[in-house]
């Protein structure tokens, strides 16, 4: 076995650890409310891969919409948040924070934050209840936080 064919078990591991977080955890969260729905880590893949690795983005992305429908979330409401502090907060903490570790988990706070006000906001204007305030989400956001600062 050389060196070719690790690369190449290895890419296939990587693709069906992909599959399986696109089609499997989504579905697995809709009947376990304990498993955190994870939107921080999703932000983080877009927005360190969304100029690198198309494939990450896009797949992360059908993550996130998979999650809305299985949830019953607003439908792209949590792409549409992500690009935003892409696009407007992300430079410029870019260049204010070096550490990588601490610019995960400030960008993961800032992306569970945005995204839970939005829903907030979204509930408030249509007097809809998609989202209950409680320890949950503050453990979905510990758990966020905790899995960024493994994984970078």
């Amino acid at each position: 076995m050389d060196y070719r064919d690790n690369k190449k078990n290895q890419k296939i591991l990587e693709w069906i650890f992909i599959a399986f977080s696109v089609m499997v955890y989504p579905m697995l969260k809709s009947m376990y409310p304990i498993l955190p729905p994870l939107f921080g880590i999703a932000g983080l893949v877009i927005i360190y891969n969304i100029n690198k690795n198309v494939i990450y983005t896009i797949s992360t992305m059908f993550y996130l919409i998979h999650l809305d429908l299985n949830l019953g979330l607003p439908f792209m409401l949590s792409i549409f948040s992500i690009l935003i502090i892409n696009t407007f907060i992300y430079p410029s903490l870019k260049l204010l924070i070096r550490c990588k570790v601490c610019l995960s988990v400030i960008l993961i706070i800032l992306i569970d934050m945005f995204y839970y006000i939005n829903l907030f906001i979204y509930d408030l204007v249509l007097d809809a209840s998609t989202i209950i305030v409680d320890s949950m989400l503050s453990f979905y956001i510990f758990i966020d936080i905790i899995i960024g600062m493994l994984l970078w």
